[in-house]
């Protein structure tokens, strides 16, 4: 299993200018592919194949019910594809995709367009040589104690969600990103299900409240004393990255990660 660090640590630096401190803690790197840190295309990276590429998120919609948007979704997802290939990394994180405004339409309208375009995607994945990691999603609230509202607005936030959405693209390119923070979020039942998940290769590393994605230093919040690293994990894992908020919350982290886990769990 290999040990990085998401560049979101560094997302409101350009990536060209944060990456020696990336690389001052002597671990992988997965690219946070998001305008201006990284993108658009080419990505400025030029210290060796990074452990993934992640999407760019703000404004991504590849379930949208609006051909245009999801056209333009694909595209900017298939050059980060192209990307991944070229630095040698071997898999992009992407998101499931939001559903539409339910006064419009029928959530579940928006289930087929991400399918297909996760089949197309996942494609164009194979053909390149890299894996897709289909990401599980927060379920935020707008503060602490009240309803969340995260499963209304993104798809992937249930785990069977999730693996229906996984089983109908049903494409060899096409893994599981665990994000810790986001199953938590989710809840118990959500997060014991990807914990079993032998489809799970890539997992995100953040801790958080209970009630925001606050993408805290592991050890910060709560989810750090329930879940053991170095037992909890199902054994498909191949990446472990840290995705914190600062580049000190990544050090930190990392510290304490090293102390629990065996020196061959994190081997290149």
């Amino acid at each position: 299993m290999q040990l990085g660090v998401s560049s979101y640590a560094a997302i409101r630096r350009p990536l060209a200018e944060a990456a020696a401190d990336l690389r001052a803690l002597g671990v992988g790197v997965e690219v946070m592919c998001e305008p201006p840190h990284a993108w658009p295309a080419p990505v400025p990276w030029r210290d060796g194949p990074p452990l993934a590429l992640h999407m760019p998120i703000l404004g991504i919609n590849i379930a949208s019910t609006n051909p245009g948007v999801r056209r333009e979704a694909v595209r900017q997802i298939t050059e980060t594809i192209g990307e991944a290939a070229r630095l040698g990394a071997p898999g992009v994180v992407v998101h499931p995709g939001s559903p539409p405004y339910e006064e419009v339409f029928p959530r579940a309208s928006g289930l087929p367009h991400a399918v297909d375009s996760l089949r197309r995607l996942a494609d164009a994945a194979g053909a390149a040589g890299v894996e897709l990691y289909l990401e599980n999603m927060p379920d935020v609230a707008p503060g602490p104690g009240q309803p969340r509202v995260g499963h209304r607005i993104i798809f992937g936030v249930r785990y069977e969600e999730l693996r229906e959405i996984f089983d109908r693209v049903g494409h060899p390119a096409l893994r599981l990103c665990l994000d810790l923070g986001h199953a938590h979020l989710a809840g118990q039942e959500t997060l014991e299900a990807l914990l079993r998940d032998r489809d799970v290769v890539h997992v995100h590393v953040s801790d958080n409240r209970g009630w925001r994605d606050d993408h805290l230093a592991w050890g910060d919040g709560e989810i750090a004393s329930v879940v053991d690293l170095a037992r909890a994990l199902p054994p498909s894992v191949a990446h472990l990255v840290i995705e914190v908020h600062s580049l000190e919350a990544a050090r930190v982290s990392l510290e304490r990660i090293a102390g629990t886990l065996r020196p061959k769990e994190v081997g290149a």
